[in-house]
Parts: C-alpha cells; sequence; structure tokens
C-alpha cells in the first residue's frame, strides 16, 4: 500500500495564497451592480461607466444592428445605457459571422469593467500567475483586456476600451464556446488580430 505523500508547506502556502488573492482581487458578483444583455452579463460598480462603454463601441453596422434588435430589458437597465445591449451583442454577432462559428450557449459570458489596465493586471495575475512571473509582471505595468475561458469572462479596462478590443475578446470567447477542443492560444490570438483588425 503505497502511502499518500503531503505536499510541502510552500507548495501549500503557495495555493492558500493564490486563494485568498482570487477572494481578494476578484470583487464578487453580488457586491457589484448587473447590467444584462440578451448574450452577456456585465458587471460594474458606477453607472457612468456603462454609458462610457457604449460611447466607446462605434463599430460599422452598429446602428443597423440597434435597428433590428428586438431584446427587451428592464426598463431601469435600459434608462442607464439605452444602447448598451445591443452594441454587445451586435459586437457577438459580427464576430461571429467573420469567424463562421458560433457559441454553444447562447448565454453564459461574463464582463467585468475595470478602471484601468492596471486593474486588469491585477486579475490576470489571479488567473495566470505562472505565466506572469518576473519583475515586469509583478503587478506593475497595464493590460486592456483579456478573457478567461474557464469561467467565460472578459476582463477588460474602460480607460482603453474600444470596439476592436472588445471584439478581439469576444473572439476568443467565441472560438472556446464553438470548439469541442479550442483552438491553440497562438492561432487563437491570429484570429483575434484579424477580427480586431476588421472593425478598427
Amino acid at each position: 500500500m503505497k502511502s499518500r505523500q503531503r505536499p510541502p508547506p510552500l507548495t501549500w502556502l503557495c495555493g492558500l495564497f493564490l486563494g485568498l488573492s482570487f477572494l481578494a482581487v476578484i470583487p464578487s458578483a453580488q457586491a457589484q451592480q448587473v447590467f444584462k444583455t440578451q448574450s452577456a452579463t456585465i458587471y460594474y460598480e458606477d453607472p457612468a461607466s456603462l454609458r462610457e462603454m457604449e460611447h466607446r463601441l462605434r463599430f460599422s453596422q452598429a446602428n443597423q444592428f440597434s435597428q433590428s434588435y428586438f431584446y427587451t430589458q428592464d426598463p431601469i437597465q435600459a434608462a442607464l445605457s439605452p444602447g448598451l445591449a445591443a452594441k454587445i451583442d451586435g459586437l457577438l454577432v459580427k464576430v461571429s459571422l467573420l469567424l463562421n462559428r458560433r457559441p454553444r450557449q447562447a448565454q453564459g459570458l461574463s464582463i467585468f469593467i475595470l478602471k484601468d489596465g492596471q486593474q486588469v493586471r491585477q486579475r490576470h495575475l489571479v488567473f495566470q500567475p505562472v505565466q506572469n512571473s518576473g519583475p515586469a509582471w509583478f503587478g506593475y505595468g497595464r493590460l486592456e483586456a483579456f478573457y478567461e475561458p474557464r469561467s467565460r469572462t472578459i476582463f477588460l479596462s474602460l480607460e482603453d476600451l474600444h470596439a476592436g478590443i472588445m471584439a478581439h475578446e469576444l473572439t476568443h470567447y467565441v472560438l472556446c464556446e464553438s470548439f469541442a477542443v479550442p483552438p491553440p492560444a497562438a492561432l487563437q490570438e491570429d484570429w483575434a488580430r484579424y477580427v480586431e483588425s476588421s472593425l478598427n
């Protein structure tokens, strides 16, 4: 009979630190306000960030999509940002058409609006601590946005946001959610750059 080996104390402490960091860095969804679209749930702290997000998401055919958008929002949410739901869902439709792929689930995407690239970097450190090792990655520097496939979540910097960045991250979402085995990261990046450049 083989005895079960206990993990070294350092490994256990690192795991505990990462778990506590996750709880400290990622605010709970209940503590934030929620804005729902047909395909996504957006978490935000300040209603002004929704209006700013709507303002920054400009892309061709946005108005055309808004006119044919039939999702009935909660009237209170619609008053906060009347065109945001149509723009998010319209971008997802445009990305899906460019990729000729659709997510298997119509809903399930979460989007966290963060203040700036520093906050996005902090979230990324929680999900990818090994990739982010080294002096340049210790919470310094900026990151515009990233997609976390296990939780189907986009974290984005409102300060840096434009339609191309959102389309880039939506590409990762569509690719991860439309294949049984997601394509390799390098291939996803190539597709995401292509989709982003087609909107800029």
